[in-house]
């Protein structure tokens, strides 16, 4: 029987049936919180914006969805348009002592251009109201070699997102160093836990986020980034 739960309801079986770095953490504010139904280990979530999650052995999405995101493992409606395809992680961060270097902000034009050169389709750029910062590393020219974004999404959790690397220097292991990098510049700032959302065809992100628990970082030693269900966003024709 469906049983509609509350947000922190939601939040308690969540953690329950997918563990406590789920992406419901990450993808639902609570002052955006509208309804969530559960029923056979499946929870249907919607937003006040009529955007629907649903996680599950069941998901699908309900009718009166126009914007939804499912795992990829799940059927749309017949009709519906794929928007993106990705795949999350999130990883819980250790209490560490360890201070990070202050990272002097790069300027907004240098960033963007490097991200037109070599990541085209990043998902933040400069100036977005969501990036809290801008992390990067120099080559021995004082170029910028790698460098990604940390945000605050409005769950209020820390994400990494737009990791990109110089064409020309790629397979050097710069990705694995920054998200090393970006990880513990997290937990400075007092996060628990830190997410990933990266699409499904960018294996250097992956890779970088699967190295995370042979890293050095205070922040993640030891730990192992989960990998959550693959997911894929839709809208019905009329939406985008």
């Amino acid at each position: 029987m469906a049983t509609h739960l509350t947000f922190p309801e939601i939040l308690t079986i969540a953690d329950d049936i997918f563990g406590g770095n789920n992406y419901v953490k990450f993808a639902i504010a609570e002052e955006r919180f509208a309804d969530a139904i559960f029923e056979d280990e499946t929870i249907w979530i919607t937003n006040s914006e009529g955007f629907g999650i649903a996680l599950g052995t069941k998901a699908g999405a309900l009718t009166e969805w126009k914007r939804f995101t499912l795992p990829r493992t799940a059927q749309p409606p017949e009709g519906s348009l794929i928007r993106g395809t990705w795949d999350f992680y999130a990883t819980a961060l250790l209490p560490t002592h360890v201070s990070t270097t202050a990272i002097t902000p790069l300027p907004d034009e240098l960033i963007a251009n490097f991200l037109a050169l070599h990541s085209p389709d990043a998902s933040v750029a400069p100036g977005d109201p969501e990036v809290i910062s801008w992390v990067y590393s120099l080559d021995t020219s004082e170029e910028i070699s790698a460098l990604g974004a940390i945000v605050k999404w409005q769950s209020g959790e820390l994400c990494l997102a737009s990791i990109a690397t110089h064409s020309a220097e790629r397979g050097k292991g710069l990705a694995t160093s920054l998200v090393s990098k970006m990880v513990e510049t997290c937990a400075a700032l007092g996060a628990q836990r830190v997410g990933l959302g990266v699409y499904a065809e960018n294996n250097t992100a992956k890779k970088s986020v699967d190295s995370l628990s042979s890293t050095n970082s205070p922040a993640t030693q030891g730990a192992r980034a989960a990998l959550a269900t693959r997911y894929r966003a839709y809208c019905v024709p009329d939406v985008r």
